[in-house]
């Protein structure tokens, strides 16, 4: 069995090394989700026919993300194949991996562990990440016993020379999480505000191909070869065709007519690549068959960014008016989240935010925009003086011009989120805007993406959990 890397569709991979299969984040069903009201399909599609594949030695899940941690897919494997993770894996993660009979192997950072003929490592990235990322492991796979070579899969962080330290990899797998909206529609972390953002400006196709060819591998001077994954979901019901700019056929064919000293390899899900060779020898898996997309990608999907309308309708994931109950437990959440907020990097830029377009800001500097309540579409904003949410007069457009961050959302899905029946993530890819001023990374999602995470918030993950048989 040669040496090879085979991509099975988002950031689902399987290493073939030494004699040895290792599955890594498996992604086997055909879309993921907390709800039937809102999956994220596989795309390009395909099917794994789990009759047929291979028998693995190992799964390695690098992370808790939910395109990453897929119990229904971890749960139809072998319950003889032992699950491997860092040790900072959330405890809700490993207790849920636990109750549906897998066996987890926790690894410390860098600490080598032999699977058959390969060796693997994990190893966690920059530190000055997000809390999100924050526990998120690399993995690096090498032939057991040798200096150097293999295959080092980035997982959804950043990396640091720390994180590169001792590596020497012949293959390097980069997520391309740019994840580009189409005209008119905005991203998870994108702005209703019509204001640059130095942090994060316009990003370009070449900006892209610059950063998965140099960017990501400046550290691993000994790559050759480079591979993507990331940004291979749709959402149903449909919100906006594929993203920009992740054709990794197209990529290929572009980046390899640029590239002097490395080349990229655009896999297909269900495409196995054989690296130890030039050129690469790309071949089909036999048990992953490429099926039509439920959702069809119009050509008009792929056009660039245009202007977006603040006003834009904002449909609910659930088809259902927010009761008194909903409405409790929001406020609750809101009187719980208020200092928390001003404690963080969202409300610490607030507190310095004097003024905001073109007027002098007052206590009120934070909103939430809550539609579909009992009593119809209110604010409701945190008052930097008393550190309380109160009551606002008045709809979105005047909390825009008025209140210099906030989010705009639905009150059923959000209590959603609340109940742990859904991700805040898929709520806040699907179905909530935001605006802010400054980095987005320390924008309203980003804030909560930290603040109802599964590190900070193992109630909500657990009865996802729960959802998922686990």
């Amino acid at each position: 069995m040669p040496d090879a890397i085979a991509f099975l569709g988002q950031q689902s991979w399987m290493v073939e090394m030494g004699g040895a299969r290792i599955l890594v984040d498996p992604m086997l069903d055909t879309s993921f989700g907390h709800s039937d009201q809102l999956r994220f399909e596989i795309y390009p599609s395909r099917r794994v026919d789990l009759d047929q594949m291979p028998p693995v030695d190992a799964v390695v899940v690098t992370n808790e993300h939910l395109d990453h941690f897929h119990l229904p897919s971890l749960r139809r494997l072998p319950a003889d194949v032992p699950v491997v993770t860092h040790r900072l894996m959330p405890k809700v993660c490993t207790d849920a991996l636990e109750a549906i009979g897998r066996k987890v192997q926790l690894l410390g950072h860098d600490e080598p562990l032999r699977i058959g003929g390969a060796e693997l490592r994990l190893l966690l990235g920059d530190p000055d990440v997000p809390v999100w990322e924050s526990r998120v492991a690399s993995l690096y796979v090498k032939p057991a016993g040798a200096e150097g070579g293999g295959v080092f899969i980035q997982s959804d962080t950043s990396l640091s020379q720390d994180t590169a330290a001792g590596c020497t990899p012949e293959v390097f797998i980069a997520t391309h999480n740019a994840q580009v909206p189409p005209a008119g529609e905005l991203g998870a972390f994108d702005n209703m505000l019509p204001v640059p953002e130095p942090q994060a400006p316009e990003l370009t196709g070449l900006d892209l191909l610059f950063t998965l060819l140099n960017g990501t591998t400046e550290q691993f001077p000994s790559v050759r070869l480079i591979a993507l994954s990331g940004g291979g979901y749709v959402q149903a019901p449909r919100k906006h065709g594929s993203f920009l700019w992740n054709d990794f056929a197209e990529l290929e064919d572009i980046a390899n007519a640029l590239s002097i000293d490395k080349k990229l390899v655009g896999l297909a899900p269900g495409e196995l690549a054989e690296y130890g060779q030039s050129p690469v020898l790309k071949t089909g898996l036999p048990w992953v068959t490429r099926t039509e997309p439920a959702l069809t990608v119009e050509p008009s999907d792929r056009q660039a960014r245009g202007e977006f309308d603040p006003g834009a309708p904002l449909p609910p994931i659930f088809e259902r008016t927010a009761d008194e109950a909903d409405m409790r437990l929001i406020h609750d959440e809101l009187a719980a989240l208020a200092p928390l907020i001003m404690l963080a990097p969202l409300g610490r830029g607030l507190i310095n935010s004097n003024a905001y377009l073109g007027g002098e800001t007052g206590p009120l500097r934070f909103a939430v925009h809550l539609r579909g309540t009992p009593q119809g579409d209110v604010v409701h904003a945190l008052d930097f003086n008393s550190a309380r949410f109160e009551p606002c007069p008045g709809g979105l457009r005047d909390a825009l011009f008025t209140i210099p961050s906030g989010i705009d959302v639905n009150a059923g899905d959000l209590a959603a989120v609340l109940r742990g029946e859904i991700h805040i993530w898929e709520l806040a890819v699907s179905r909530m805007r935001q605006w802010y001023l400054g980095d987005r990374m320390d924008s309203p999602v980003g804030f909560l993406y930290g603040a109802l995470s599964e590190q900070v918030r193992p109630d909500l993950a657990a009865r996802m959990y729960r959802s998922l048989g686990a």
